[in-house]
């Protein structure tokens, strides 16, 4: 039985003795250490605690084989769950890292800094071995850890080897990923869990669902498919690019997120652009492997589909593609050309002759410096003439509403002729281009190539290199781009190292701890790095080669040391030269090079010796063999300048390019240096320089050229623009994940403009979300619920419930009306808590871990209507057009951007029903079905729209959802069920005024009010002179309301200050903004002509400034501070005090007080084209309309019942108030039938 008291029972068998310490004396270990580590930190992976990493096995697995076999094995729980995805990664990598840093500890010079040669004894020695080690590279270690900034600079080196060697490549290509568009991804996901789906069937948001569930899957899928690509179809007969010779590619993760494929490819026979007279040729070759072509839907409907799915840029241009004053970073629309060209500007060749006019007066350097200047200044104003007369042809192309489909029909509108069209284009160019045939409608679509994107299925580019510059302007930025930031984090690392006192093994452990928690990776990403998934490949080996006599070598295992004499000075592993120099004396190999030897045979390892092709070495120097590929490897080695070192330079030729057996054989007693011997030596009657020179062809033919080009371009930087024009496409989705916008350059001459720059205390407004309630208060309000109101709830609920268990119920649409008092705001808060609660639980949510994507959006029309229910506007969560008329306008590069934020939505609240139009209210049925990639009604989500249809109409005279039209999409009465709350849900004093609302709001217009009504109204009429000016004044029409804000400002005696609007104009030339000559007339909703300020007038906020900050439209305050510019005494910030005090917390301003708000001017569109208009969104407010207050709750209110011209208005003015006692009603007639 159980003790009565088991604390007492547990100490009496310990003699009371307490162990605080438990493991002093202990050495702490390894986190790695930890025995069955896996198990304890994934139990349900593991219920038996057993078959975990660190287990004994008959057969040991590496980290990496045995997490392949989980990863990849058959049982999905381990590829589904992300968490232990990184966890793999982690593992794999750190103990890549020790062995790696194991490996670079052992990497040293032969010799001491006085010239000693090491022996095993100073090895054996960690002291003496400290001394030894001189490591300039520190982050070198990193180079087996895939996607770090050293393993592609690694990538980068091997490309430039493959460039010197093989000379340039053909084409550059880029591939995208598009699992949206490839059932097989999906189905394979599906079948693994013995399900079957149809494609086509599933909406975006299922797919998404699917793919997130097994990253695994996705990139295996993925690696397949571009293996597939290569080797299927650019690799096979067919040769839809051509013969391809080599190639090299790699995989990007943009934004740390989807793969992209970026590919270099060599074709043989292909033409180079080495003069004018080879443009034809070249251009032949271009057209017959590229198009930018809108291929015909009629004949070939698949490829057209393509195209406009996935090669068309955004004809909108997103805000990543503008850079400064250019609209397009990205150069679209491309211009049309009724014919392929390459533009040869002639200014090189002109400029050329100058020079030499220079250069014969004896004044070459400033001769060039001189022509350097005037070249610079006449391309400049050339390219800007060419830009205006061009403008045109872009304004024509970018009008959505031309028709011209012919270049002569386009030409023709612009007046210009094609050889004048031409010669505009040569000279917007300062070097070679390829220009490639287009007509006016393809000047949107990027390049392809037709057999590979019918095949692919996504987006791709390919590109023609015309020459080595570009070449290596590709290569350059293909390391640069994608490891930049994390290159310079680990630099400042290392930098702040140098001055710690740390060895060098302390050193790498650093490296590799600020590399962990600085990372970003992907799921996919993390796949690809934890089960060796290439990251990059080529079709040839890529072999690094010491030449240096002083050059860094490896020391033999610490096991063979221990073994040796302690003066022992042979303590080196043999590297490939040593190896060279013992090949066997046969004749195949008495002539052969080191570069040769290199590139075609192979050193074999372990049980590869035992094959029947290996070759034995001379003094037991290992084995080697032919490569059996048939392809022989690109060698790398260590480039020395001639200038600067030049004995390190010829013994790099001589070592490579000149046979040998001894290094003694590199010179001679004759010849006692190695440019000597590389000069005047002779071998066998032929001249040394004879061999070196012919075998240095073979191996660095483009050599020279590439070093010229790298050269130049090292004093550049990198070339980051460079993916603008190489891979338009994918380099806008990487600017568009990352939200890179391009700094705005001040510029001293430009008119004086408001700086609009607010010292905040905070200027991060964090994420607002409806409060958390304590469970107890949820209860409670559960409990208060009536019986209409506890019946839509639980319906509600119980929807939820069903989601969740994945019994996938079919949407709800209930429409929630009811009068003043009936708690309609009281069920939303309560729905979206308990929605909110119960959706989370959602399959999806456990799998990627984050809970700040709404599962329940709340919105309302108007920003205040928004900020009562804590939600957002439609217009600003749905990214809604300013113009709502047909037809419809898609989100276009907006889409993937709101797909992110709100994929996950499952029910739609939206609260003021009545103020939302029938346009309206279609554009939030496309939005979602856009959205969700789904046709059903709003995309396959739900919808609760709660409000009274007896209140205000929609402005601007549409007709209210429930009024039925013939010829216009009625979405509401084909799918709304009603639900009516009539219980009045208010305290007891309310009840009545609440009671004559809701008779008023059903209220025909002949009938009358009866005896009671009349003379509870009669209470609270007033005399108009006996109201207070602060309390708000609503009225019928804007007239009335200016009259009463005039009078009201004309009694108070402030000092008034006037504000214009001021009007803009960005000048075509600087693209600066400056003063328009004069402002521009508004109409009643747009901005204020002019507005009267002062200090205590009332004022109400017209805009929606921040709808999670309460500064919204109809947001009422006084002016509090008016602050002017120094300069010119120009209004620069008007400071308001809010009746909200929560309100306008992102606008405090130090030293002010903290309830004083700061705004400032806004911008806005005239009617005037080009012309901008700056005023600050406020108006006097002493007085309002009805229509202005619909939604809004305040204590107290003046109301005119004079001028009601439209139903719902007098019930709309009458039930803002919460109570009678807060109701003033001024022009009563009791003789006039009030119209509710």
């Amino acid at each position: 039985m159980q003790p009565p008291d088991i604390a007492q029972e547990v100490l009496s068998y310990g003699e009371g003795v307490f162990s605080i310490a438990p493991a002093q004396g202990n050495k702490p270990i390894s986190f790695f250490s930890v025995p069955r580590l896996e198990a304890k930190a994934y139990p349900v992976h593991f219920p038996t605690g057993k078959n975990t990493l660190d287990e004994a096995r008959r057969i040991a697995l590496s980290q990496s084989m045995y997490f392949n076999v989980r990863l990849f094995s058959v049982d999905t729980r381990f590829a589904k769950d992300q968490s232990y995805l990184f966890f793999a990664q982690f593992v794999t990598e750190t103990h890549i890292a020790k062995n790696s840093m194991s490996i670079q500890t052992r990497k040293g010079k032969t010799t001491t800094k006085d010239g000693k040669n090491i022996s095993s004894k100073m090895i054996q020695d960690k002291e003496e071995l400290e001394k030894l080690i001189q490591n300039k590279d520190a982050t070198r270690f990193m180079q087996p850890l895939r996607g770090t900034p050293a393993y592609w600079e690694k990538g980068l080196r091997d490309l430039h080897a493959m460039v010197r060697q093989l000379g340039k490549p053909t084409f550059f290509c880029t591939f995208s990923a598009a699992e949206m568009r490839w059932p097989e991804v999906i189905e394979a996901i599906k079948a693994q869990h013995g399900e079957q789906v149809n494609f086509c069937e599933l909406d975006w948001n299922t797919k998404c669902d699917i793919l997130r569930s097994n990253p695994v899957t996705v990139m295996r899928m993925f690696e397949k498919r571009v293996d597939a690509l290569f080797r299927d179809l650019i690799l096979s007969p067919a040769q839809p690019i051509g013969p391809v010779d080599d190639y090299f590619y790699r995989v990007e993760f943009q934004a740390r997120g989807s793969p992209h494929i970026h590919a270099v490819i060599w074709i043989s026979g292909a033409p180079e652009m080495e003069d004018p007279s080879c443009c034809d040729e070249v251009v032949n070759f271009i057209d017959r492997y590229i198009s930018c072509q809108l291929p015909d839907e009629t004949t070939d409907p698949e490829l057209h589909k393509i195209v406009t799915e996935v090669q068309m840029h955004s004809k909108k241009h997103s805000k990543s593609c503008k850079k400064g004053n250019v609209q397009c970073r990205f150069g679209f629309p491309k211009l049309p050309m009724d014919c392929t060209r390459i533009t040869i500007p002639q200014l090189d060749f002109d400029l050329e002759n100058e020079d030499n006019e220079e250069e014969k007066q004896g004044k070459e350097k400033q001769g060039q410096k001189k022509s350097k200047k005037i070249k610079s200044r006449i391309i400049s104003n050339q390219q800007r003439e060419a830009k205006r007369k061009l403008k045109p042809v872009r304004d024509l192309l970018m009008d959505e509403k031309s028709s011209l489909m012919d270049l002569s029909e386009l030409l023709q509108a612009c007046m210009m002729t094609k050889d004048e069209c031409n010669g505009h284009v040569d000279a917007l160019t300062s070097g070679m281009v390829v220009m490639m045939k287009r007509d006016p409608k393809d000047s949107w679509v990027n390049g392809y190539n037709p057999d590979l994107l019918r095949a692919w299925n996504a987006n791709m580019d390919i590109q023609y290199m015309l020459d080595e510059y570009s070449c290596i302007e590709y290569m350059m930025s293909y390391i640069a781009k994608p490891e930049h930031e994390m290159a310079e984090f680990l630099k400042s690392v290392v930098e702040d190292l140098k001055t710690s006192n740390v060895n060098q093994q302390d050193e790498m452990k650093k490296i590799m701890q600020a590399y962990s928690k600085q990372r970003e990776v992907s799921a996919q990403e993390s796949v690809a790095r934890t089960c060796s998934l290439p990251l990059k490949k080529s079709s040839r080996s890529v072999i690094f080669i010491q030449t240096d006599e002083d050059c860094v070598k490896m020391s033999l295992p610490m096991s063979k040391l221990m073994n040796m004499s302690p003066d022992e000075e042979n303590v080196w592993m043999a590297g490939l030269p040593e190896k060279y120099l013992n090949r066997p004396l046969t004749l195949e190999f008495e002539h052969i090079c080191l570069a040769e030897f290199v590139s075609e045979y192979r050193v074999l390892y372990g049980k590869q010796v035992e094959g029947p092709n290996a070759i034995p070495l001379l003094n037991d120097a290992g084995y080697i063999q032919k490569r059996t590929m048939g392809i022989p490897a690109v060698i790398r080695f260590t480039r020395f300048s001639e200038k600067k070192t030049p004995e390190k330079f010829y013994r790099r030729l001589l070592k490579l390019y000149f046979p040998h057996r001894r290094d003694e054989d590199l010179k001679n007693e004759e010849h006692t240096t190695y440019e000597a011997f590389y000069n005047n030596g002779v071998r066998d009657g032929w001249q040394v320089k004879h061999f070196v020179e012919f075998n240095r062809n073979r191996y660095e033919g483009e050599g020279k050229k590439i070093d010229k080009v790298m050269e130049e371009l090292r004093k550049q930087g990198p070339v980051h623009n460079a993916w603008n024009t190489f891979a338009p496409e994918v380099e806008l989705d990487c600017l568009e994940c990352l939200a890179e916008r391009p700094p705005v350059e001040q510029n001293e001459e430009q008119d004086p403009i408001p700086d609009y720059q607010i010292d905040l205390n905070s200027g991060a407004m964090p994420a607002f979300e409806v409060p958390k309630l304590s469970p107890d208060l949820i209860r409670q309000m559960y409990r208060s619920l009536n019986e209409t109101q506890a019946s839509i709830f639980y319906t509600i609920r119980d929807w939820c419930l069903q989601r969740v268990w994945g019994d996938n119920p079919e949407p709800f649409f209930y429409f929630l009306k009811g009068g003043a008092g009936c708690g309609k705001s009281h069920v939303i808060k309560y729905v979206y808590q308990e929605a909110t609660k119960l959706l989370r639980q959602l399959p999806r949510f456990r799998d990627i871990g984050d809970m700040s994507q709404p599962t329940v959006l709340l919105t309302a029309f108007t920003g205040t209507a928004a900020y009562n229910i804590l939600g957002k506007t439609l217009h600003s969560i749905l990214k809604l057009p300013k113009s709502l008329k047909p037809p419809y306008k898609g989100l276009g590069n907006s889409l993937d951007e709101l797909r992110a934020v709100l994929s996950n939505v499952e029910i739609l609240i939206i609260d003021e029903i009545s103020m939302i139009s029938k346009e309206l209210f279609a554009y939030v049925h496309w939005r979602f079905q856009q959205i969700k990639g789904n046709t059903r009604p709003f995309g396959g989500i739900s919808v609760l729209a709660v409000g009274d249809f007896y209140q205000l109409p929609p402005l601007g005279g549409a007709k209210s959802l429930c009024v039925t039209e013939d010829g216009v999409l009625d979405i509401w009465n084909e799918n709304f069920q009603m639900v009516s709350l009539t219980e009045i849900m208010r305290q007891r004093d309310d009840r009545a005024f609440a009671e004559l609302l809701n008779r008023i709001r059903v209220k025909g217009k002949a009938d009358l009010l009866s005896e009671d009504d009349k003379t509870l109204l009669i209470q609270t009429v007033t005399d108009p002179k006996d109201c207070p000016m602060d309390v708000l004044h609503i009225f019928a029409t804007n007239k009335q309301v200016d009259t009463h804000n005039a009078a009201v400002v004309a009694s108070l005696g402030t000092v008034i200050v006037d504000i214009p609007a001021e009007d803009y104009k960005r000048e075509t030339k600087t693209g600066n903004m400056i003063k328009h000559g004069w402002c521009v007339k508004g109409k009643n909703r747009d901005l204020p002509d002019n507005i009267q300020a002062g200090l205590g007038i009332r004022v109400m906020i017209i805009r929606n400034l921040d709808v999670e900050d309460g500064l919204v439209n109809g947001t009422f305050g006084n002016i509090a501070d008016i602050v002017t510019s120094t300069k010119n005494g120009a209004v620069t910030l008007i400071g308001l005090k809010l009746d909200n005090p929560t309100a306008g917390r992102t606008k405090k301003m130090r030293g002010k007080p903290d309830d004083f708000v700061y705004i400032e001017r806004f911008e806005e569109q005239t009617s005037i084209k080009g012309v901008v208009q700056h005023q600050f969104p406020i108006k006097l407010a002493f007085g309002c309309t009805a229509h202005k207050v619909q939604g809004m709750t305040i204590k107290s209110a003046a109301v005119s019942l004079k001028r009601i011209f439209e139903p719902g208005m007098a019930y709309v003015a009458l039930s803002r108030t919460t109570s009678l006692e807060g109701l003033k009603i001024i022009d009563f007639d009791e003789k006039k039938k009030l119209r509710g």
